[in-house]
């Protein structure tokens, strides 16, 4: 798609570009925690879980130099979005301008092309790869990271968040899950018998990673985050695959999977908070150029037990999916969609809906469940009246115990598309769905025979505020 010169500039200025300028506005707020000394191996992952778990969504980034070993400035960022603020930050929120994808804008020079590395010189374990969790059997340079892979077909760049296990300095692999868009693009190449040319980033604008974590239509990453940013992207060809490379990343590493090429893979510790156990024979890339920055910045994302920023970004790009998947379906009065991170992401959905017929709720249950942002690894699915905060936990089981019968208020799915990442998943890969209808039953809403909520009517809080005003909080 061609960049749209008729995009209307947001009026507020943009907060940041890259990931540098990211950085400085997160000090200013107060929330980059600068960690000297910690080591590659397990100290920088325990340390960013033992900050995050118990955090309540306050947690810091985490930028880790002096790593025993390497030189000063050769740096790794944790924790992009353990917080709420971060990602209003990421996303520029509130945005003024109306949002359109803008392709990106391809430039002859930019930062990411102060070091250039080809061939045998090759080497990813001059940065400071951490091994992240103590029973992790391999050393992880792609958590945090953006997989460009290109469709034969149609032609257009997928940007997936895929982990990547370090073999050696040329060797790393690439763990793509079945029916996601870089796995279909892998797929196609090796039905032909071809090789794929991928780029991994490992150190870039906290928008792209936050996008390429989230289930989205065939439209570039690239694409919607132009658009989200009100201009294009600036990238790079890359030397080696030709792909667009974000002109200001940190680190860009440009390879080829092979069909037939494979080694044993994993294991990791993964974002259901549990170490994964399939660990199998799966395609690696063979490295062939290495870009990056002068005193690059490694980011990283591993997971880990719940509550931890994966959940969180997941939950939030997954509650916005299904919420669109549930209008462009035609089910009236949504009200909110969310995913409660500690389920993680989107095991726990819950939709709050305005009743209008007969069978509404069951409706908004099957679209959510089944829709591109809650097919994938879901678990639990809950839809709630108009009263019931679809983002207050208390209420949402509040609901579930008073609004809901087991007998006649659940549906079950079966064989579902689930994620070996669930220590429950079945052979061939599938899950059962539990739906939960946790509205008061339709016939007695329209009846109004449902009993009465117990509550203080608005009436009375506005008279008794305006009465009692040195009582309650100013707002």
């Amino acid at each position: 798609m061609a960049p749209d010169s008729g995009v209307k500039a947001s009026k507020q200025q943009i907060r940041y570009r890259g990931l540098r300028e990211w950085l400085e506005q997160v000090d200013k707020m107060g929330e980059l925690l600068r960690v000297g000394g910690a080591h590659w191996d397990t100290e920088m992952g325990a340390l960013t879980h033992m900050l995050t778990e118990k955090s309540g969504g306050t947690a810091p980034a985490i930028l880790f130099d002096e790593v025993p070993g390497y030189p000063k400035s050769f740096r790794t960022l944790y924790g992009h979005f353990s917080s709420i603020r971060r990602v209003a930050l990421t996303l520029g929120l509130p945005l003024e301008y109306e949002r359109k994808p803008i392709s990106p804008r391809y430039v002859k020079d930019g930062p990411i092309l102060q070091n250039v590395i080809e061939g045998d010189a090759c080497d990813v374990l001059k940065f400071p790869v951490p091994r992240h969790h103590e029973a992790d059997q391999a050393r992880f340079i792609g958590t945090a990271d953006c997989v460009i892979t290109q469709d034969p077909d149609a032609g257009w760049f997928n940007l997936g968040a895929y982990r990547s296990q370090v073999y050696d300095g040329k060797t790393i692999g690439c763990q793509i899950t079945e029916g996601k868009h870089g796995r279909i693009h892998r797929d196609k190449y090796f039905e032909r018998g071809q090789s794929m040319k991928v780029v991994i980033l490992c150190g870039q604008d906290p928008l792209l990673f936050m996008l390429a974590g989230i289930p989205m239509p065939e439209i570039s990453e690239l694409d919607i985050a132009g658009g989200i940013r009100g201009e294009p992207f600036d990238v790079i060809r890359g030397p080696y695959t030709g792909f667009p490379i974000p002109a200001d990343c940190e680190i860009a590493i440009e390879g080829e999977t092979v069909p037939g090429q494979v080694r044993p893979e994993g294991p990791f510790g993964e974002w259901m908070g549990y170490y994964s156990d399939d660990t199998q024979p799966r395609p690696y890339v063979n490295v062939k150029t290495i870009l990056h920055r002068n005193d690059p910045i490694l980011c990283c994302a591993p997971q880990h037990k719940p509550v931890d920023e994966t959940g969180l970004l997941k939950g939030i790009g997954g509650a916005a999916e299904i919420w669109r998947a549930l209008e462009a379906c035609g089910i009236p009065e949504v009200l909110g969609v969310w995913n409660h991170e500690a389920a993680p992401a989107t095991r726990f959905t819950v939709i709050q809906i305005r009743q209008r017929y007969p069978g509404h709720a069951r409706n908004a249950l099957h679209v959510a469940s089944n829709c591109l942002g809650g097919a994938y690894a879901g678990k639990w699915t809950v839809v709630v009246d108009e009263d019931i905060d679809a983002g207050d936990l208390d209420q949402v089981l509040w609901a579930m115990s008073t609004r809901f019968d087991p007998v006649t208020d659940i549906d079950i799915i079966h064989k579902a598309w689930a994620s070996k990442r669930d220590p429950l998943y079945l052979p061939g890969n599938f899950n059962h769905r539990i739906l939960i209808d946790a509205c008061i039953p339709y016939d007695k809403k329209l009846a109004g025979t449902f009993p009465k909520v117990v509550d203080v009517s608005a009436e009375l809080r506005a008279k008794l505020k305006t009465k009692f005003n040195h009582v309650f909080p100013a707002t």
